[in-house]
């Protein structure tokens, strides 16, 4: 089960690609939609009327499209260009280092004793502080 090419034209075929009384000159190229690179993977479908769509790139794609025809385009060393999720800082007492984090649902945490006691510490205030949140 694959998209293809056929001279412009997306064809989708269950098997091996046959085309009855093929012209000459013919150009064959199994077809993928390129997407951004996005927080959710290959991403999913939905219909409009009778149109597929995918989403999170709002994408038109032939009704036969399957996860197998997505490809994610993400650009390489992208990530190391993304914000950290994890801050380190070294205490002023000992030679331990504590480290702020930043849950899935966006909250910020930390392990030292003043978070765990408290649910508040002055890391988490210099990460707040440093990130405007």
């Amino acid at each position: 089960m694959a998209l293809w090419n056929v001279n412009g034209e997306i064809v989708f075929s269950d098997g091996a690609l046959s085309i009855s009384n093929p012209p000459s000159s013919m150009f064959v190229k199994r077809h993928y939609y390129k997407v951004p690179y996005s927080n959710v993977g290959k991403g999913g479908f939905m219909f409009k009327g009778n149109q597929k769509i995918h989403t999170p790139s709002y994408t038109e794609v032939h009704p036969e499209t399957t996860f197998d025809d997505i490809l994610v385009d993400k650009k390489p060393f992208d990530e190391i260009f993304v914000k950290p999720l994890t801050w380190s800082f070294k205490s002023s007492s000992s030679e331990k280092e504590y480290t702020v984090k930043r849950n899935k649902n966006g909250n910020l945490s930390c392990d030292c004793w003043g978070y765990i006691a408290h649910k508040r510490c002055k890391h988490i205030k210099k990460v707040q502080e440093e990130v405007g949140s």
